[in-house]
């Protein structure tokens, strides 16, 4: 995720653009098609009624809960509005995680009590809660939670969210498995910037209850309990967390667009749910917008393709990638038919593409991006990989990945996760544009000739991955892939 503000394009500049691509390019009817896209993407209003619908009228949708249900029947209605003509849900077992107290109380050597946001499968502590020691961890990196030696046993463990400059980005979950592996008793996560709010987020990414309570705090409660510690106050604070884990089902939305060819596919993918704390607009209501909107542009657009394309509202993202992460272990008969998984998570303004592990692809993605010039796509074509978001278990099964870059405002990034994440600080503009370029990035995947994309061999992904300083670890139901 890439946050920092681009200059959007105005729309009447987009659309004359494409005219003049039209113009120039009317004898090449591949171009043709591209352009008729565009300008059905860039016009329709289909996206901001969506938007609207998601967004403002159910809001918050963690996977299991009744908003997360009307979420999931929303997006098979509106893949059936976009006339996306094989719809279908697929059940995807999750824990539905019901909070009944959680609190954190500073008691020496003053008393305060502030806001808190528990994290998702963190264990529960005694109804008294616990009394500990505030022990200072810094952004809970291993070493420095290392460095801290018996003094983190038994202790609540204040970890910042980030890494100290230079080093590899850590999820979360790894600060919390290195807080327990230390014998911490409790985790409390706050921002390392006093503008963040504090934000929801899961502790364990394989669905997995965790050993310790989690609460996340406000970035001034966080300095303020930092300050007393440097001092010598010996600050005591009393962690109170009381949850249930409760079995529940959600689905997976998938609509195709059947091709010529159904023996080969191309997947394009946004995660549906969102946390409670805020509206899920950044994340993932932008990308969920995008791939609906593309698939009203390639229905619209009236022409078949040659593979055909598939698109996936997926359900425990946030939880620990349960949908995705269920899909690709549902479905494994049939992964070697993906030629192109793209995931639409937190998207902006457009700026071009990348691949993962699949370098043989670029000159088709630069090729594309250069045909979109109007939009201000970069003709590089990064290839590394990533993980943490819905398409890691098709990554770590082998299945090619390709990516849309693109630009979010720096306060849409910011708010992620938190109260902040509602729609009015998204310009809609920007997902509309970033429609048009994923509806002609989904057709030119799906009628290229030939498409060169690779399947990679599992422990190759895992060798590249561990080379590029990043961590595998198991995802729900799919121990070897990881997440």
């Amino acid at each position: 995720m890439t946050v920092t503000r681009r200059a959007a394009l105005p729309l009447l500049s987009i659309l004359l653009v494409v005219s003049a691509f039209s113009t120039a390019r009317a004898a090449d009817s591949r171009d043709d098609q591209l352009n008729r896209l565009l300008g059905l993407a860039l016009r329709s209003p289909f996206m901001r009624q969506a938007a609207i619908r998601l967004i403002d009228r159910i809001g918050p949708r963690v996977a299991g809960t009744p908003n997360g249900s009307h979420a999931e029947e929303l997006a098979a209605e509106i893949f059936r509005e976009a006339g996306v003509p094989l719809v279908r849900q697929e059940a995807v077992n999750v824990p539905l995680w019901q909070v009944h107290r959680a609190s954190l109380a500073l008691v020496k050597p003053t008393n305060f009590s502030p806001p808190v946001v528990p994290l998702a499968n963190s264990a529960s502590t005694p109804p008294q809660g616990l009394l500990l020691r505030l022990v200072d961890a810094g952004y809970g990196t291993p070493q420095e939670i290392a460095a801290l030696g018996d003094a983190a046993r038994g202790a609540a463990l204040l970890v910042r969210t980030g890494v100290p400059a230079g080093q590899q980005w850590l999820h979360r979950s790894q600060k919390y498995d290195a807080a327990a592996a230390a014998g911490a008793a409790a985790f409390l996560y706050t921002p390392a910037g006093l503008d963040r709010p504090p934000r929801s987020g899961t502790v364990t990414l394989s669905g997995a209850p965790g050993p310790i309570p989690a609460l996340s705090i406000p970035a001034t409660t966080g300095a303020w309990l930092a300050r007393l510690a440097a001092a010598g106050a010996g600050p005591e604070v009393r962690v109170t967390l009381l949850a249930d884990r409760i079995p529940a089902t959600a689905y997976n939305i998938v609509a195709d667009l059947p091709g010529r060819d159904s023996s080969e596919v191309v997947l394009a993918c946004a995660h549906l749910d969102s946390w409670d704390q805020g509206q899920g607009a950044g994340d993932n209501g932008t990308g969920t917008i995008v791939l609906w909107q593309a698939a009203r542009t390639l229905v619209e657009q009236g022409l078949r393709p040659r593979r055909t394309i598939r698109f996936v509202s997926f359900t425990g993202e946030e939880l620990g990638l349960l949908g995705s992460g269920a899909y690709v272990r549902d479905h494994g008969a049939q992964l070697e038919s993906i030629r192109a998984v793209v995931n639409l998570d937190m998207v902006g303004e457009p700026t071009g593409f990348a691949t993962m592990l699949q370098p043989q692809a670029a000159p088709l993605l630069a090729d594309l991006a250069e045909h979109l010039a109007g939009f201000g796509l970069a003709t590089d074509v990064p290839d590394r990989p990533g993980l943490y978001s819905d398409h890691q278990p098709f990554l770590l099964a082998g299945v090619p990945v390709l990516v849309l870059r693109s630009q979010l405002p720096a306060a849409v990034g910011a708010a992620y996760h938190s109260a902040r994440d509602t729609f009015d600080l998204l310009d809609l503009g920007q997902q509309q544009r970033a429609a048009a370029v994923t509806a002609a990035l989904l057709w030119r995947l799906a009628n290229a000739d030939p498409l060169p994309t690779v399947r990679l061999d599992p422990k190759v992904v895992r060798e590249e991955l561990e080379a590029a300083g990043i961590e595998v670890r198991s995802v729900a139901g799919h121990p070897e892939a990881g997440h």
